[in-house]
């Protein structure tokens, strides 16, 4: 009998899944298709649905662990809680473990979320940093034109004059400097 009920509910769920896969719709053929990531959500949708799945989905593994925890602290020795022969913990126990493992996943959550708000302000005022900088433009080395040399110029004296032109190029950035703290002093 039990053999004829397992070979029904196979069949049941063979006739189930099969039909569904032979006449899904192609989603590479189909123009009209989107993704998930297509769609633009606001950011706090997104921190708080990643906040929401760090939540959940840490839930079967700290209250596994707050359950360990909690028979050595409470009993002083491990207490099996998937034993069903015994009974290993009692109904305030079980509240109790419960509460801890909610409220660390909820601080594992928060805590999360706060380390993401935080990094991205910390990219954001460094973005707006930069952009409040002068602008100023990255020429590449193939692009550089090495220093005309005058007519009748040895390479020893364009050298000379090439570092006569920087010192006075540094004097007047000295300059523009000096007056700019005099400026903002007085």
């Amino acid at each position: 009998m039990r053999k004829v009920f397992l070979c029904l509910i196979s069949i049941l769920l063979l006739f189930s899944v099969v039909p569904s896969n032979l006449f899904a719709a192609d989603s590479s053929s189909s123009s009209s298709s989107s993704n998930y990531d297509d769609i633009k959500f606001p950011q706090w949708a997104k921190d708080l649905r990643r906040t929401e799945i760090i939540t959940f989905g840490s839930l079967p593994f700290v209250t596994l662990w707050t359950t360990v925890g909690y028979s050595l602290y409470q009993y002083g020795e491990f207490r099996n809680p998937l034993d069903k022969s015994t009974d290993s913990f009692t109904e305030n126990d079980q509240w109790n473990i419960i509460k801890i493992s909610a409220l660390t996943c909820i601080g594992l959550g928060l805590t999360d979320l706060a380390i993401n708000l935080i990094t991205r302000a910390h990219k954001e005022s460094k973005l707006r940093k930069l952009r409040e900088m002068q602008p100023f433009t990255i020429t590449p080395a193939k692009d550089l034109t090495p220093p005309k040399m005058k007519e009748g110029e040895s390479d020893k004296e364009a050298e000379e004059r090439i570092k006569q032109e920087k010192e006075m190029d540094s004097k007047t950035k000295n300059e523009f400097f000096l007056e700019g703290v005099e400026s903002a002093i007085f």
